[in-house]
């Protein structure tokens, strides 16, 4: 298998080829000539863009107001070199919907302050009034300060419950996977004789499973119906109930109902793709969900996909989707389908949608040997030893780039900002995206690399669900067996396999990420010939877990370090010239690939502890002397230490969207408070859990909790109702250690830093076990983590 570029010194010629990529699409149709068919609101927008492609017009112009479609505008190829472009008039904010809006609605009084009125056509699931999206009637009712779902509860279809439904048919469970790997989706189909629910498959993902018991909501019942802002639709009987919040007169209310799943088709054959088209400065919303179609498995991601989105494309070359504003839609924003090349979606402002933002995703059979479900296994025999793709039914040379996408996922939580999945040489640059259930950027597989993502901003990740990362990545291809023992010796026996599908590297060239709940790179199950290269992580560390042909250099990884999880024998992994702010934290590790060296390292002890793991030989230790870290300044200071191991300083101030538009709306992340041992002085404390910590100083603190040396941290307040309080701590109580709740990752707590890295390596798990000194005893109190 050929390896990635191997020297520092490549890595601007790689980023340029990058960004030469992504500017490959059409250019902006603003700047096409020819004729145009103008269109205004009440105007029949297909037959326009008849026209449109009849006289040979370069464009489509939109005069402001909302085009409510009742069926998906397909667009028409172009001309080489003269794209056909469906854009906003000069000044104009035209909005394309895919809802409708309802009509003669006589409302009358019902009761407990519900109204009804009748209606017909089309079901739909999604409704507003004005700009204000409505409740689907559900319990727990919604909570003003959001969280998970906003609001579940365990006792949403307890037996209690659902005694008081009449005919829950048609309801739906929204839940978490028991794992906290996404949601799952699971329809009623209504009471059995028993009377217990009577329910469908569960979708959504491809880890399947019941939802939480606890984590979990239900919506779309009647006898739900019970807060202001909350509507129910029973379309056999032909009543829509409404519970108005204060201040809102239904009579005099404009009610939009979703009715499209799709808004815009671009869509060509095999033999004959759409070619040459734009999308061009125009507002796009009011579509359906999608989360009960959500049921296609990606390979053997954790994915199960829906291929359609408010844009859809397939069997397309030469396509720009550019400065649109894509939001209130109920499933996925732009869908790269199939056979694609030179799609360029860019400058795009992405927000409040259900699913995901962008997504690229090949056709399975592009793919040689498929497998579809995790613990699926290829006979070693059956592989197919032909490297690359068996078809090209699958997105590549394409880019997504300076493109602002934040709240997404707000119904599907197996999620992504931009996903991508059987592709190609997808360039993601510039791009800014934050609050996001689960990943910011996801790689669901190797098949086939050559991916650039560049100058990436991405935070906020990883909100509603754990066990994964800011960027995230699997390389469950064709070589990968989930029996450990079974994979060692196919890769052991034939060196070549993992680069059967992972046959370009993939650049993650000077991104800035932040993860909640788990590592801000996330290389998992085999993922497989990275070069990781100039990258500031703010929180989660960097996960590398099986896998081959994995290079992370000069790399600034803050308040944790590299995670590395049972690797392969001759993994030829290479780990040099990055500064940790923890020492390392192996799992299973038995083989440390071909270089793990030249690192820094915040103090001596976490120096030694990886020396003793026979790696970081020539590594050193100090304060690497940030500029102004305080404000995300992290070039170093001339005279830092990590000048001597190799490290070459880079800007840290110029990720995320670059367009002026965007430039403004964006928001950026917080610096993290630094909690390097040499970082906190005498006396200082830290919150959390709801517990103050600091470190035990003095002799006097180190009697009163009975402690036998000062390598401990004392808490000093432990605030009612907060997790520290929840799991029995008390003020006075001595930290020794933090470890899984399964006594793995164990991590002693000398210093302040030494328990952050302890809470951000197993926050992703949910819960930890803490060794405490309590009354003059060793004790264990187990903590939530949320």
């Amino acid at each position: 298998m050929a390896g990635p570029r191997q020297t520092t010194s490549g890595m601007l010629s790689i980023a340029a080829l990058a960004v030469g990529l992504a500017l490959t699409g059409p250019a902006h149709a603003a700047r096409t000539g020819g004729s145009v068919v103008r269109a205004a609101p009440g105007d029949d927008l297909a037959r326009a863009i008849e026209r449109a492609e009849r006289s040979g017009a370069a464009a489509v112009e939109l005069a402001t107001g909302t085009y409510y479609l009742t069926a998906p505008l397909a667009l028409p190829s172009g001309r080489p070199g003269r794209p056909l472009v469906l854009r906003a008039a000069p000044g104009a904010r035209p909005v394309l919907s895919g809802g409708r809006v309802l009509t003669s609605l006589a409302w009358e009084p019902w009761h407990d302050g519900i109204v009804r009125a009748r209606i017909s056509g089309p079901a739909f699931d999604r409704l507003r009034i004005g700009e204000t999206a409505l409740v689907r009637a559900r319990y727990p009712n919604r909570r003003a300060d959001g969280g998970l779902f906003g609001g579940t509860a365990a006792d949403s279809t307890s037996p209690e419950r659902v005694a008081r439904w009449h005919d829950p048919a048609g309801g739906v469970i929204h839940g978490l996977h028991p794992s906290r790997w996404g949601s799952i989706d699971q329809a009623i189909r209504g009471k059995q004789t028993d009377g217990t629910l009577d329910l469908a498959r569960p979708t959504g993902m491809n880890r399947i499973e019941k939802p939480d018991p606890a984590r979990r909501y239900v919506e779309n019942i009647l006898e739900e119906l019970d807060d202001p802002g909350e509507w129910y639709a029973d379309f056999r009987a032909g009543w829509l109930y409404l519970k108005p919040a204060a201040g809102i007169d239904p009579a005099k209310a404009t009610f939009v109902a979703s009715a499209l799943e799709t808004v815009i088709v671009i869509e060509g054959t095999a033999a004959k793709p759409a070619h040459d088209i734009a999308l061009e400065s125009l507002a796009i919303r009011d579509t359906r969900t999608t989360f009960a179609k959500t049921t296609e498995p990606l390979l053997r991601s954790d994915w199960t996909f829906h291929r359609g989105g408010a844009i859809l494309i397939e069997n397309a070359q030469g396509v720009t989707i550019a400065d649109n504003d894509l939001h209130d839609l109920g499933g996925n924003a732009v869908v790269v389908s199939g056979h694609a090349r030179g799609i360029s979606i860019r400058g795009n402002h992405i927000r409040d949608i259900g699913a995901s933002a962008i997504a690229f995703v090949g056709r399975p059979e592009a793919v040689r040997s498929p497998l579809f479900e995790y613990h699926q296994s290829q006979p070693l025999a059956a592989i197919d030893r032909t490297p690359g793709p068996r078809s090209d039914a699958y997105p590549a040379d394409s880019d997504a780039t300076d493109n602002l996408i934040h709240d997404i996922g707000r119904i599907e939580k197996q999620s992504a900002g931009v996903e991508i999945a059987m592709a190609a040489r997808i360039a993601v640059i510039h791009n800014s995206i934050y609050r996001v259930p689960r990943a910011g950027i996801n790689i669901g597989d190797g098949t086939w690399g050559g991916h650039r993502l560049i100058d990436n901003d991405v935070f906020a990740t990883v909100l509603e669900t754990g066990d994964h990362g800011a960027f995230n990545a699997w390389g469950r291809d064709r070589y990968w067996d989930p029996k450990r023992a079974e994979m060692n010796a196919r890769v052991a026996a034939e060196p070549a396999l993992p680069g059967l599908d992972a046959i370009e590297p993939i650049l993650i060239f000077h991104n800035r990420f932040q993860c909640d709940h788990g590592w801000d790179i996330d290389l998992d199950d085999g993922a497989s010939n990275y070069v990781i290269e100039n990258n500031v992580l703010l929180s989660g560390g960097l996960k590398l877990r099986e896998g081959f042909h994995r290079i992370a250099r000069n790399n600034i990884i803050l308040n944790s370090g590299l995670r590395p999880h049972v690797w392969f024998a001759d993994s030829g992994d290479v780990v040099e010239h990055n500064i940790f702010m923890t020492g390392h934290g192996p799992i299973n590790m038995r083989f440390w690939g071909a270089r793990i060296d030249d690192n820094l390292f915040p103090d001596e002890t976490a120096l030694k502890r990886a020396q003793a793991l026979s790696v970081d030989a020539h590594s050193r230790a100090g304060d690497p002397g940030f500029v102004d870290p305080a404000h995300g300044d992290y070039r170093v200071k001339p005279g830092s230490p990590a000048l001597s191991i190799g490290f070459s300083p880079f800007p840290t101030d110029d990720f995320g969207v670059t367009s002026p538009r965007l430039r403004a709306l964006a928001e950026h992340p917080a610096p993290p408070r630094l909690m390097a041992a040499t970082d906190v002085a005498p006396g200082q404390t830290i919150e959390l859990l709801g517990m103050t910590v600091k470190t035990v100083e003095t002799l006097d603190e180190q009697s009163a909790a009975g402690l036998p040396d000062r390598d401990a941290l004392l808490i000093t307040a432990i605030a009612p109702g907060s997790p520290a309080a929840a799991s029995g701590l008390v003020a006075g109580d001595a930290i020794l250690a933090i470890a899984a709740a399964n006594g793995n990752d164990r991590q002693p707590t000398a210093s302040l830093a030494d328990l952050m890295a302890g809470y951000r390596g197993l926050r992703w798990r949910g819960q930890a076990i803490l060794t405490i000194f309590h009354d003059q005893a060793k004790a264990e109190r187990t903590v939530m983590l949320p």
